[in-house]
């Protein structure tokens, strides 16, 4: 069975302890999320992103905000 490329949203941030901040807020919001290292077209960042999946982007930026740990950048890829 071969997995198909999808599109997610990546959340990327300037420090680890910013992204695990905001890996906790979504945690406590009930977004679901999975850490990655940072795409390339993110630029340099901390190494360490946040990637939702599209249906959960807006949930996800709120709870970033409520959480106190809004995201310095944020691009669609395609990954499997």
């Amino acid at each position: 069975m071969t997995r198909q490329p999808r599109t997610f949203v990546v959340f990327a941030f300037p420090s680890v302890h910013d992204t695990l901040a905001a890996e906790d807020a979504l945690k406590r919001s009930g977004v679901p999320a999975t850490t990655i290292p940072t795409p390339h077209e993110l630029g340099e960042l901390c190494g360490i992103a946040i990637r939702v999946e599209p249906g959960h982007a807006s949930a996800a930026e709120e709870a970033l905000v409520r959480g106190g740990a809004p995201a310095s950048a944020r691009a669609e890829i395609t990954d499997l």
